[in-house]
């Protein structure tokens, strides 16, 4: 009987819950998409520093190694431990005073009462993308098709402001809390792709 009435007003209720269910899909891939790339600029970033950690390790082995010949062509073995010994010394107190200077400052400049964290303030650029995506209704729409409309409307809306939040917190959020983040969803993702191979 409701489909009848529906039908009478110039609506077909399965028509527009395929349309609906086809808008949100389609939101849902482009979302992905963007969170895929972003995924893929960060993992870049992390290879990137990784690969600059490495070189820079081999460079001190071989700069130690370069020291411990020099000092043992001179002055023989034991003076040559030394001086590898006292450098690589000197180099852990350096970082760990840099360590506990920085440790101290963060500690001194936190607020004792602090406010809560307002609404991200939407970027221009990211503002509307869901809601750009979505088609206005067309001229001589139904009633249904306009209330179709406001709800996927909404839908985008949403799907906006949790964007916008997201790249808010990417932004403003530190790199140990980003990166942890990263990894607790690659093991998510992991974990669920193992469950549905089996």
């Amino acid at each position: 009987m409701l489909q009848a009435l529906l039908r009478l007003l110039g609506a077909d209720l399965n028509q527009k819950l395929a349309e609906i269910r086809g808008q949100i899909g389609e939101l849902k891939r482009s979302a992905i998409s963007q969170a895929t790339e972003q995924v893929k600029e960060t993992g870049l970033t992390v290879g990137l520093i990784l690969g600059g950690t490495i070189a820079a390790l081999f460079t001190l082995i071989t700069a130690l190694a370069a020291l411990y010949v020099w000092v043992d062509m001179h002055e023989g073995p034991l003076a040559a431990c030394g001086a590898v010994g006292l450098v690589t010394a000197l180099l852990a107190a350096l970082m760990f005073a840099l360590a506990f200077r920085r440790g101290r400052r963060k500690a001194v400049s936190a607020p004792v009462h602090r406010q809560p964290a307002s609404s991200p303030t939407p970027s221009p650029a990211s503002s509307a993308f869901f809601s750009a995506a979505l088609p206005p209704p067309s001229a001589g729409a139904s009633v249904f098709d306009h209330l179709t409309h406001r709800f996927t409307a909404r839908v985008a809306t949403a799907g906006d402001e949790a964007l916008d939040a997201a790249v808010h917190v990417m932004r403003t959020s530190s790199r140990s809390a980003l990166f942890g983040t990263l990894a607790v969803v690659t093991l998510v993702g992991v974990l669920i792709g193992r469950h549905r191979r089996s």
